[in-house]
Order: C-alpha cells, then sequence, then structure tokens
C-alpha cells in the first residue's frame, strides 16, 4: 500500500486540506584539433544493429485466466505475478481486512502444500516470494530462477485451486496481522491517509484500505476466509504475468497444462461505488515528525475514465522542477514540493505537497499551494471537474 504522507515536525500541526575546470594546455589543444581531423576524414563505425525486441504473449485460457508473459532476456531469472482482482472493496461489511488477512493465510498451506514445503521449494531454488493487498487488487509475487519456472507456476496453480485457511492456522497468523496493524497506526503518515480516504471517498467502498483493524480480526474465523477464497480466488478474476527469461509459448504451453482444467466460478456481486460530494475540510494533526507538511488532496477521475491520461500528464506539470510548485523549494518556502496520484478505478486522489521545518508555518505553506493550484488552474483552462467545488463526482 502506498503511505507517502508527512504530517507535522517540532509540535506544529500539519494543515491538509480535506492534506572548476582549468583551461586545456597547449598538449590537450592539439589533439583536439588532431581528433578533429580524424573525424572529419574517417567515416563513423555503423552503429550495430539492435535486438529486436520479443513480442508480449496475451492470451486467455477457457477457464477465463488471462495470460501476459513478458520475454526479457536481461537475467536467467523469471518472477510470476498472481493478480487477483480482489481487494479491500470486496471485503464483507464490518470487515475490512479480510482479503488481507486471505494473503496471509496463503502462505499457511494449501490441499497438498504445507507452509514449510512452500518455504523449502522456495528456499531449495533459491527463489523468493512475496504478496500485497490492496483496495481492488492482491498480488502473489514469485521470482525463481528461469529453468525453475514450472515449479513456481505449479506451486501457484496449487493455491488457485485451495487454500488450507484451518483455524488453527489462522490463530497463529491472527497475531502477525494484528502486530502489522499496530505498527501502521502509530505511523502518522499511514493515520493522516486513512483519514484523507475517509473523506474523500465516504459512503463508499473506497474510503477504508485494506490494512484491517485489530476488533474484526477478533472476530473474523477461518471459515470466513475459506469461503472469501472460494469466492473470489477463481480463474476468470485472475491475471497470470510472467516476465524474464522465458520462451513465451513453452511458458503458455506449461501455464495450460497447470491451470486450465481449473473449473471457473461467478464471482459475487462487487458493491457499487457511488461518490457523493466532497465536503472540504481541514485535517490537522501533530507528531514528533522532523518536518511538517502541508498538504492539499482533492478527489479526480479513476483510471477507467477517459481522462487519466491527461491527468498523468497534468501531474508532470505540477511535479515539473522548474513549475511554481517545486518552485517553492528554491525561493526557500518549502524544504521540498510535489504533486503526486494514486488511482481506483472509478477515483483517484490528486496530492499537492510541501514540506516544512519544525517552527514553520503551515497555514502559510498551505496558502501557497492554494495560490498555486489556483494559477496553474487559470491558465490550463481544465475540465470543470479541476475548477468545480469537492472535485469529481
Amino acid at each position: 500500500m502506498k503511505r507517502h504522507y508527512l504530517l507535522t515536525g517540532g509540535g506544529q500541526p500539519v494543515v491538509g486540506g480535506s492534506r572548476g575546470a582549468g583551461q586545456p594546455g597547449g598538449v590537450g589543444r592539439l589533439a583536439a584539433v588532431v581528433l578533429g581531423g580524424l573525424l572529419a576524414t574517417v567515416p563513423p563505425a555503423a552503429a550495430p544493429a539492435a535486438e529486436p525486441a520479443e513480442a508480449v504473449l496475451r492470451a486467455t485460457l477457457t477457464n477465463g485466466l488471462r495470460v501476459v508473459i513478458v520475454p526479457n532476456r536481461l537475467a536467467p531469472v523469471v518472477t510470476t505475478v498472481m493478480n487477483y482482482l480482489v481487494g479491500s472493496t470486496e471485503a464483507p461489511a464490518g470487515f475490512p481486512g479480510t482479503a488481507h488477512a486471505q494473503e496471509h493465510m496463503m502462505f499457511r498451506g494449501s490441499p497438498g502444500l504445507s507452509a514449510d514445503q512452500l518455504a523449502a521449494i522456495t528456499a531449495a531454488m533459491g527463489g523468493k516470494f512475496n504478496a500485497d493487498t490492496q483496495q481492488t487488487l492482491t498480488q502473489y509475487f514469485f521470482t525463481v530462477p528461469a529453468d525453475e519456472l514450472d515449479v513456481a507456476l505449479h506451486l501457484e496453480a496449487i493455491r488457485l485451486r485451495g487454500v488450507l485457511d484451518e483455524e488453527r492456522l489462522w490463530a497463529q497468523e491472527r497475531g502477525a496481522i494484528e502486530q502489522e496493524v499496530a505498527q501502521d497506526l502509530s505511523n502518522p503518515e499511514y493515520v493522516f491517509y486513512t483519514r484523507v480516504l475517509a473523506a474523500l471517498f465516504r459512503g463508499t467502498p473506497y474510503a477504508w484500505d485494506a490494512l484491517g483493524t485489530r476488533p474484526s480480526f477478533d472476530r473474523t474465523t477461518a471459515a470466513m476466509l475459506k469461503a472469501f477464497h472460494d469466492a473470489w480466488y477463481v480463474p476468470n478474476n485472475a491475471m497470470l504475468v510472467i516476465a524474464g527469461d522465458v520462451e513465451p509459448q513453452r511458458a503458455l504451453q506449461d501455464v495450460r497444462q497447470l491451470f486450465g482444467a481449473i473449473p471457473s466460478r461467478p464471482t459475487p456481486a462487487r458493491r457499487p461505488v457511488k461518490l457523493e460530494p466532497v465536503t472540504p475540510q481541514a485535517l490537522r494533526l501533530k507528531t514528533d515528525r522532523p518536518a511538517g507538511l502541508a498538504v492539499i488532496a482533492v478527489r479526480l477521475p479513476g483510471y477507467a475514465s477517459p481522462d487519466y491520461a491527461a491527468l498523468q500528464v497534468l501531474a508532470d506539470v505540477l511535479s515539473s522542477r522548474r513549475g511554481a510548485l517545486y518552485g517553492l523549494v528554491p525561493a526557500g518556502r518549502a524544504l521540498a514540493a510535489d504533486f503526486s496520484l494514486e488511482f481506483l478505478p472509478q477515483a483517484g486522489i490528486g496530492l499537492a505537497e510541501a514540506a516544512f521545518p519544525p517552527g514553520g508555518d503551515g497555514d502559510a505553506l498551505l496558502a501557497d499551494v492554494r495560490k498555486i493550484l489556483a494559477d496553474d488552474s487559470r491558465r490550463a483552462s481544465p475540465p470543470t471537474w479541476w475548477r468545480r467545488p469537492g472535485g469529481a463526482n
């Protein structure tokens, strides 16, 4: 999960809307003259022909599993990324961390594959694995030597088919995930992020992230997690990406052999995202961080919008080192400044941020940032959603 919010320093509240070279001697000049003569009389050597890039292979199995294979010969390794199109937005009401908990439990074993076997096989290959859970996506990463790709695929196929999700195993994992919750809640950057989500996306599944809460994990059962896996971990709700030193057709043949017989199933209906108008507000938090941050957060269209590409260009313009926002830094009015984007399918967040030192005037810096955005808006004549109070609807 992305977390890039620094809040306050020195007890000051952070303010957020809704957030010499020497001269050449004689020898040097002579060499330059001679070299110039040689370059003028000797034709340049032909540049070696570039190796043609291997095409990306895309395919969809009969059970709906989408496969993307990206050849890259840089090193004799390969990475698989199993993407399940499920995250905290699909979590049951009152249990926001269900997808996160199931991500953890995927490493606690599946029928025919214990947690110890998964770890031992990965270590024997010299590989590594990881995972992350987002609001609309859960990903599982596997990096192994190129000649062990079939083993990595076999392991992922086993985990797609089923998971143990036993109460005994969940009791062991619950403590680990609750420690993760405690750690993040002690991070003021994360706390601010959750408050921004709640303010911009009130009343929608986007109003919380994937971390979860200790009270909800205390009430979560292994049977609930198993039902979540069975509902969403199906081939027609997944995309497998393979990148590295692979032969695309052979890799696709392995995928068909290992995943092709796994049956597809209908997935539950997803909750609609009905965005309400944003109510402008100020968030002020105190921490012992060594610097403060003045933030203006605005809701924007998501990556499903036709304006997505334009928003990327907008972010590049606003974050340019030649732009007025970053100009606050060399002017001595900010320690750092940037503009960044976060996207979900139906909405996104734009964040204009400027850092100030302990004892600095966060309100004055926020006013500077607001003026810069207003000036850029007038010059650019952007779409109506940027000028409309409350941001995108």
